[in-house]
């Protein structure tokens, strides 16, 4: 994955897509105090800085979904990431992305892989963020019907269509 413009243009649609989301879940009256959409939306957030982290050189701290005592905490926890994404993406171009990305965590999931994982490149990792928001963003669309309101259409043609907004956090 060395097409910077691509990873640009699905870092532009994660980033609406997920403020459709979070604007949703704040929308349910009353706010869910739901434990499956509270792990969930910390997962996916905790994992976006996991991966800003290792790309920005920064440290980061493993962190848990009991780490934050309410959704509010998870939101503000995941807004610098959406701020980041920019200014990381346009330090991009296809030699850094080509180049290679040990991730830390990788090495964890060699037994259920049955052997040691290969390795990846700076453009695959952010290819992953954008693909493993996008399976976890499913799972809490289906919790939002779950917990009785209409989650919205995140589809990436349905941003297209719309005229690719901004997120609208």
């Amino acid at each position: 994955m060395n097409d910077v413009a691509l990873l640009r243009e699905l870092y532009n649609h994660m980033a609406w897509a997920d403020s459709e989301v979070w604007r949703t879940v704040s929308a349910i009256d009353p706010t869910p105090d739901d434990e499956a959409l509270h792990t969930l939306l910390a997962h996916i957030h905790f994992t976006q800085e996991a991966f800003s982290a290792i790309w920005t050189g920064r440290e980061f701290v493993l962190r848990r979904p009991k780490d934050f005592a309410s959704l509010d905490e998870i939101r503000a926890f995941a807004l610098p990431f959406y701020e980041q994404i920019p200014d990381i993406l346009g330090g991009e171009d296809a030699e850094s992305l080509a180049a290679p990305m040990p991730v830390p965590w990788a090495k964890y999931f060699a037994r259920s892989l049955g052997r040691e994982p290969e390795g990846t490149t700076r453009g695959e990792t952010m290819m992953q963020v954008v693909l493993h928001t996008q399976y976890h963003r499913g799972q809490i669309n289906t919790r939002i019907r779950t917990l009785g309101a209409t989650p919205p259409m995140v589809d990436y043609i349905g941003w297209l269509w719309a005229g690719r907004p901004d997120a609208a956090w």
